[in-house]
């Protein structure tokens, strides 16, 4: 859904700022990451803009420069890497052919008309201490059974559940978090190894009441 834009996708000028537009509109919040590969390191700046984000660059020696777009994580836009072609004179740089600059913004969700400010989560109302976790799936879970328990947020305000299940050496394969309705929460889970297990349920930021929980499968 991210796309980019610009002048400054093409090439430039050594000394003089290019700019280009990643355009998150409608691509919800994540973290936009530009690093720019070339002969000189550059100096970067990112600002809000309608669309997204302006990105303005200055190269100081002339060649060829990589601009990599990621979006919400590994995945480039579409179109990424950019190659621009810089000429002009070299300014400074040089003693290494390679420079690597970049600038990692976290944006929150864009619609076509409204600005956001710059914070990784959005400002909810909620207290995690208001949580209830109930069910056996807290302490105990089997091999290749449904492991269940259930978080009551209904008092705890607005916010969104995170749940993460770490084993003894990698990560749990599933979890599966499904809404009942009045903000009560099932989760499921299964496990294919033996061992102690972390279990974190979080209310947005913090944890909620025994998070992080030991579960033991036998």
């Amino acid at each position: 859904m991210v796309s980019a834009f610009g002048p400054g996708l093409k090439g430039g000028t050594t000394g003089v700022p290019s700019e280009f537009i990643v355009n998150t509109c409608n691509a919800g919040s994540g973290a936009l990451s530009v690093t720019i590969d070339g002969p000189s390191k550059v100096k970067m700046d990112c600002s809000e803009c309608p669309e997204g984000y302006k990105v303005m660059y200055t190269p100081m020696a002339p060649g060829n420069y990589l601009i990599s777009i990621k979006y919400g994580g590994p995945q480039h836009v579409v179109g990424s890497p950019f190659k621009a072609k810089v000429t002009g004179t070299r300014l400074s740089g040089g003693h290494s052919l390679h420079e690597t600059s970049s600038v990692l913004v976290e944006t929150v969700t864009k619609t076509s008309t409204t600005a956001g400010a710059y914070s990784s989560m959005p400002k909810f109302s909620s207290d995690a201490s208001k949580v209830v976790p109930r069910g056996p799936g807290l302490t105990k879970a089997f091999v290749g059974q449904k492991n269940i328990f259930t978080v009551d947020c209904s008092k705890a305000g607005s916010n969104m559940l995170m749940v993460g299940v770490h084993g003894p050496k990698t990560p749990c394969e599933e979890v599966y978090v499904k809404h009942m309705g009045n903000r009560v929460y099932n989760v499921t889970y299964t496990v294919k190894e033996k061992g102690d297990y972390i279990l974190i349920v979080k209310w947005g930021d913090e944890n909620v009441p025994g998070s992080p929980f030991r579960v033991t499968v036998p």
